[in-house]
């Protein structure tokens, strides 16, 4: 792994590190792209985005994809944003899949079921037992 970069987790690191088709080559510097900051979600949904980094590798290889680059992974409104630039129908059907996908699993433990909730007036999608425990933490 290269230089460790304080404001991604380790863990966001080693995805970003593992596909630089996907996210570009490291450092991601704040001043040029919002992942410098690394995956602005729960943790629970790495598995799922570290999946559909490897598929979109594929994708940027087999297609030709050269220019293809992930600008922002982040959750809103409960719901996983992935914004890339340069790719095609087949990146974009996969990217909703995922999208999908992300709707019914735990951003936070990664487990399924899960739904979008409101906690707090922060929407989520959450399991019932992380949901409970969110609660409880904010309180």
């Amino acid at each position: 792994m290269a230089g460790r970069n304080h404001y991604i987790t380790v863990e966001a690191q080693r995805i970003m590190e593992r596909f630089p088709e996907v996210y570009g080559p490291p450092p991601w510097s704040i001043k040029k792209t919002s992942l410098a900051w690394g995956f602005a979600c729960g943790e629970g949904w790495y598995p799922l985005i570290e999946r559909l980094s490897a598929d979109l590798a594929d994708i940027i290889r087999e297609d030709g994809l050269t220019r293809f680059r992930a600008q922002q992974v982040k959750q809103k409104l409960g719901e996983l944003r992935f914004y890339a630039r340069g790719g095609n129908e087949r990146s974009a059907y996969r990217i909703a899949q995922a999208q999908m996908e992300a709707a019914k699993t735990c951003e936070h433990c990664g487990t399924r079921p899960a739904q979008k909730k409101s906690l707090g007036g922060w929407l989520t999608t959450t399991c019932d037992t992380c949901a409970v425990r969110l609660l409880r933490s904010r309180s």
